[in-house]
């Protein structure tokens, strides 16, 4: 049986998921919390072997904090339950140590199914809603993206990273083609439309 805590200070919603999750003997919800600082004190205490962690909560402690230090606890593992789907995030989570990323818009069966996935050895897990090839990029790759959408474009970006013109458009070439996009216009697009 896998051991589920859920962590989400919406009370609700947290409600409604210890309800749709706790069923058919497979998944058992063993603790409740509302802030960072308890969903880690939760956590330490009962060592679940799945953490439902809403993506943005109260408390003295970071979202990326808490991840860090849930994941080095005894096999324990995050599944993050975000209530937007900003996709840019979704890599830089997993980087932190989370199994998954689902959405509070997900049906219930799609994310017993990605907690049964990661009780089972799967990493990297999304939700269907966000575009698969997100976990295709690596941090460097993401930290372009970031650049290259902020104020001046493409333009400015080259200055602001401290590389030529033309080795920013090598590597957004690259982009295009490792995100299977037709061109720089489509991904710049792309990397607006997913929050980079």
């Amino acid at each position: 049986m896998i051991r589920l805590l859920v962590v989400d200070d919406h009370i609700p919603t947290r409600e409604a998921a210890v309800q749709e999750l706790q069923t058919e003997g497979i998944i058992q919800v063993v603790g409740e919390a509302e802030t960072s600082d308890e969903a880690y004190k939760a956590a330490s205490q009962l060592l679940p072997n799945m953490v439902l962690l809403d993506l943005h909560l109260p408390g003295l402690m970071s979202t990326h904090d808490l991840i860090k230090r849930m994941v080095t606890l005894k096999n324990v593992h995050v599944i993050i339950y975000a209530s937007q789907s900003k996709a840019s995030e979704v890599q830089d989570l997993f980087d932190l140590g989370a199994s998954a990323y689902v959405l509070k818009t997900d049906p219930w069966p799609l994310i017993k199914m990605s907690i049964l996935m990661v009780s089972r050895g799967s990493q990297g897990i999304i939700s269907p809603s966000l575009p698969k090839n997100l976990t295709k990029l690596s941090a460097q790759e993401r930290s372009v993206l970031r650049q290259v959408t902020k104020r001046g474009g493409p333009s400015k970006a080259a200055e602001r990273m401290g590389i030529t013109d033309y080795d920013l458009q090598k590597i957004l070439e690259h982009l295009v083609e490792r995100l299977e996009l037709d061109n720089t216009d489509k991904l710049l697009k792309w990397a607006k439309k997913h929050g980079f």
